[in-house]
């Protein structure tokens, strides 16, 4: 029954609070939801059902299905045909940020990554990989997802989505990895990882060549057969479980590795046709319990006891995403739109939370840390919205001589994922 309260006074809050945030600061509703945890948690109300079972549940059941949906997003004939000039970008920026992130943790905040440089490296590059939901939102509501610029942005947002399957494959091969030690078993542990990585991998690219056979299987079913939506849910759950078999956290590369194929499989008007459902699911029913997991995990005092932490790591990371972006792309982007794009592709809050998260389950990482890394998600996402949208419309201007102040656009409601 508490679960049951506790849901309803969620989506209460999303529907009033959340809808208001939205609306004047176009902040997707997950944000408020992951405060809103944070306050349950600093008040001790709903203490017990955070911290049960069922919650549990609903909280993996709804990461898993809101990565389900990031691999249902990803084009993977998009990705192959991406240049080596923005796949180079994505990596240069990532590690540039990443590698600032882990000197700033390892060599002031030892105690907070375990006194360990590859525990403070994976934290500041899950913390480097780019949200593209928040891009694709902004650059629809000025049209600029067909121009140079926007393909640049998202080209570059797409090719992360690569990345961030390789980054989560690290964060949740790391605690088996340090546990089996520097011996025989160690190396035993990283192999098998590996090997089931490479069997998700193989299985996702399988999809692609039986797709013309069960492309036209079901499509001698009725629309509105029960067999698709079964199917779909019997492909998803067989690759999580085989993620799953030997090390539990494998089970969230497994679940993008199911959305790609699923994306395969079925023939493009099924797949559009349960997409939407999917997403449901995943965003509006699963996913405010996954975000109030998060929140409920934050410390309201150390976020209170550390903002010049928080300073820090949103310093760290806009001025380095600016830096590198200015560097690479001023030449053929300009001045001012090279420094916009910097500013657009600090976009977070995506895969970013999830590895973080697992680092925090996992113990590699400490709850102030986990607590100032989520507050900088908070305070980045503003002044990115801001910052961005503003710098998008002047490019529109220039790129395509409208006046977007007469617009006078609706404020951007993004949604999950993204989470990317």
């Amino acid at each position: 029954m508490s679960i049951m309260l506790l849901a309803l006074v969620t989506y209460l809050v999303i529907i009033t609070a959340g809808h208001v945030v939205n609306k004047y600061t176009r902040l997707p509703w997950m944000f408020t939801v992951v405060i809103f945890g944070m306050l349950l948690g600093a008040s001790g109300l709903f203490a017990k059902t955070l911290a049960g079972q069922e919650m549990a549940l609903l909280s993996r059941l709804g990461m898993l299905l809101f990565l389900l949906t990031i691999g249902m997003d990803l084009d993977l004939k998009q990705i192959r045909n991406m240049g080596r000039y923005i796949a180079g970008g994505n990596l240069l920026l990532v590690f540039t940020e990443g590698l600032l992130l882990a000197s700033f943790f390892y060599f002031f905040l030892p105690q907070f990554v375990s006194y360990s440089f590859p525990v403070a490296l994976l934290a500041g590059i899950a913390f480097g990989t780019v949200g593209e939901v928040v891009l694709l939102a902004i650059l629809k509501e000025f049209k600029l997802e067909g121009t140079r610029f926007g393909q640049l942005a998202l080209g570059i947002g797409v090719f992360d989505d690569v990345f961030e399957i390789l980054v989560l494959a690290a964060v949740v091969s790391m605690p088996v990895i340090m546990e089996g030690g520097n011996g025989g078993a160690g190396w035993q542990t990283s192999a098998t990882i590996l090997i089931t990585l490479i069997g998700l991998g193989a299985a996702a690219l399988l999809a692609g060549k039986l797709a013309p056979f069960s492309r036209a299987w079901l499509q001698k079913l009725k629309p509105d057969s029960f067999v698709v939506p079964f199917f779909i849910f019997a492909v998803v759950f067989a690759f999580i479980y085989w993620g799953s078999l030997r090390f539990e956290n494998l089970g969230v590369v497994a679940a993008i590795f199911s959305g790609m194929a699923i994306k395969e499989l079925l023939p493009q008007g099924l797949f559009q046709q349960y997409k939407k459902p999917i997403f449901f699911v995943a965003n509006v029913f699963l996913g405010p319990f996954f975000f109030l997991s998060l929140g409920g995990k934050m410390s309201l005092s150390a976020v209170l006891s550390y903002p010049h932490l928080i300073l820090v790591v949103v310093l760290i990371a806009l001025g380095s995403r600016i830096t590198i972006s200015y560097l690479l792309f001023n030449r053929i982007l300009g001045k001012r739109q090279a420094v916009t794009l910097g500013i657009g592709l600090t976009s977070k809050f995506s895969t970013s939370v999830i590895t973080e998260n697992l680092l925090f389950s996992a113990g590699l990482i400490t709850a102030p840390l986990y607590s100032v890394l989520m507050g900088a998600f908070i305070v980045l996402k503003p002044l990115i919205v801001g910052g961005f949208a503003r710098g998008a419309a002047l490019v529109a201007e220039e790129e395509l001589g409208r006046d977007v102040e007469a617009e006078t656009p609706e404020p951007v409601g993004v949604r999950a994922p993204e989470v990317a």
